[in-house]
């Protein structure tokens, strides 16, 4: 997983349903890194995969930004989220396009920074089960996998400024 500036980065491809011990097993890195909690901004959540599989490794959450199109997947997480007791703040966002410099630079300067920055984009265009439209990136879902890098991108900006 790389690391840089104290920023761990991990891209989860959901559009091939990684199981969620499949995503624990990669993520099992960060559990001795942060035994006192981690900020996680999650882009493109869909139902918490990453949620759900840090809970499993008992990576406490200080804070989670879930930023997911459907309002169901995001009730799926807030649910969960609910029942699981969480300790730490939830704060869902509804669409991963309209995140910009300026929500990213006061969610950092409310929690301190993220310690992780994990998603997948949609992939309707890439995976093998749609055979009859393959646009690749240049699909308008598919391209939303720049966005990703985009807000990577501005969270390492932000974070690497001085206070």
């Amino acid at each position: 997983m790389p690391k840089k500036d104290g920023l761990f980065c991990h891209s989860v491809d959901g559009a091939n349903f990684f199981q969620v011990d499949t995503v624990a097993y990669h993520l099992s890195v960060l559990k001795d890194l942060f035994p006192g909690g981690i900020n996680m901004l999650s882009l493109f959540s869909g139902i918490g995969d990453a949620e759900v599989a840090l809970h499993k490794l008992v990576v406490p959450f200080k804070t989670v930004v879930s930023v997911e199109k459907s309002e169901v997947n995001r009730n799926i997480v807030r649910g969960w989220w609910e029942q699981t007791n969480q300790k730490g703040t939830l704060i869902d966002f509804d669409d991963v396009p309209r995140v910009d410099g300026d929500q990213l630079q006061q969610l950092i300067s409310n929690i301190g920074g993220f310690d992780l920055v994990i998603g997948g984009c949609p992939c309707n265009n890439l995976a093998g089960s749609n055979r009859h439209h393959r646009d690749g990136l240049e699909d308008k879902e598919s391209s939303l996998f720049y966005d990703y890098f985009r807000i990577l991108d501005l969270v390492k900006c932000i974070m690497a400024k001085p206070n």
